[in-house]
């Protein structure tokens, strides 16, 4: 299973992917929660287009609570735990 994330560009696949999925579950009523799909391709992406960089830094600005940090955390050492695997192996 974590072989599916550790080749090189694993979080710019997965962000495109999830990103075209939000907006088409966006497009159909009856797929809620396509903002949720549009919000997690974005943070994977965000290394990679700066206007999405953009979004994230006044993101952080506007969580008081950490609740941004936390995630981008979990989701940092999630990639990193499977390319430390990789690199074991």
């Amino acid at each position: 299973m974590r072989k599916l994330f550790t080749f090189k560009y694993a979080r710019l696949v997965y962000g495109i992917i999830i990103l075209i999925i939000g907006a088409v579950s966006m497009l159909l009523p009856m797929i809620p929660l396509g903002y949720i799909g549009l919000f997690v391709g974005a943070y994977l992406l965000h290394h990679r287009i700066p206007v999405l960089e953009r979004l994230m830094d006044w993101l952080r600005e506007q969580d008081k609570q950490g609740r941004l940090q936390r995630f981008e955390d979990r989701v940092d050492n999630f990639f990193k735990k499977a390319q430390e695997e990789k690199e074991e192996r």
